[in-house]
């Protein structure tokens, strides 16, 4: 049976090299997560920010980095890869909970995709095969329970990308890697905007946002769009519907296949 990734807008077929390589990866994540989570917890203790980001941009070629997308574009990506001919979908527990031995919520949310499907199965026994309908149904359930919708790719390129995780910030490592460090994960293609008019100042968007981009200030809720990294939880939450997902202007895309979304909503 061949795998694919996402290629040039469509669905290539991947090599033998790349899968054997991530598949690895997935048989030996366990032990990577616990020795950078014990490396990230010392040198917070230290003081040693400045070698963490030194340590989290040379690291985050190779190792998986993310790009926070809304539950919507998880959804869209889930019927693309599905209309291209590759329904290929996994799940298996949180491999943060899993590795770290923490609980909290859902267990069972990473969600693999395209050859990553493969991968992780062949390395892990607790991955199962999912339909799309059962896989977007997650995805949603997730959502109400303010998870992170964060697509994964490594090797810093789309064509690695492998699978969509609901990142929880207590226990999710790459959150906590990447707010003590940054260049971990990455705006996804959408940003929040506000009218002022329509808030009722309920502070439920503070409440759900985990990347403190939302306040209230002086009896007004406010956005840093600086910090806003388009995971869309404030819009489901906000009791006056001010807010809504427009497309972000300065958008740099890492891994979201935008190209490849698009031929598969055009057939």
């Amino acid at each position: 049976m061949a795998h694919h990734h996402p290629k040039n807008g469509t669905l290539a077929e991947v090599g033998p090299i790349q899968l054997l390589l991530h598949t690895l990866y997935a048989r030996y994540e366990p032990l990577i997560l616990r020795v950078l989570d014990g490396t990230l917890r010392f040198f917070l203790r230290v003081k040693g920010r400045p070698v963490l980001w030194v340590l989290s941009r040379l690291l985050g070629y190779f190792l998986p980095t993310g790009e926070v997308v809304s539950t919507k574009r998880a959804t869209d990506l889930i019927d693309a890869i599905s209309v291209l001919g590759n329904s290929e979908i996994a799940v298996g527990p949180c491999r943060c909970q899993k590795c770290l031995g923490k609980r909290k919520g859902t267990y069972v949310t990473d969600l693999v995709i395209v050859y990553g499907a493969e991968a992780y199965k062949r390395a892990d026994d607790d991955y199962t095969d999912l339909t799309p309908e059962e896989a977007k149904k997650l995805l949603r359930e997730l959502h109400q329970e303010g998870r992170i919708p964060t697509i994964y790719a490594c090797m810093g390129s789309g064509g690695w990308l492998f699978a969509i995780c609901s990142c929880e910030s207590e226990i999710c490592f790459p959150f906590r890697a990447h707010q003590a460090a940054g260049a971990v994960m990455y705006p996804g293609p959408d940003i929040v905007a506000l009218d002022p008019e329509s808030c009722t100042v309920c502070g439920k968007c503070v409440e759900r946002c985990h990347f403190g981009a939302n306040a209230l200030v002086d009896g007004i809720s406010e956005i840093d769009l600086a910090k806003c990294y388009g995971c869309g939880l404030c819009v489901s939450t906000c009791a006056g519907e001010a807010r809504k997902m427009v497309k972000r202007e300065d958008y740099r895309n890492r891994y979201y296949p935008l190209e490849l979304v698009s031929e598969a909503f055009a057939h």
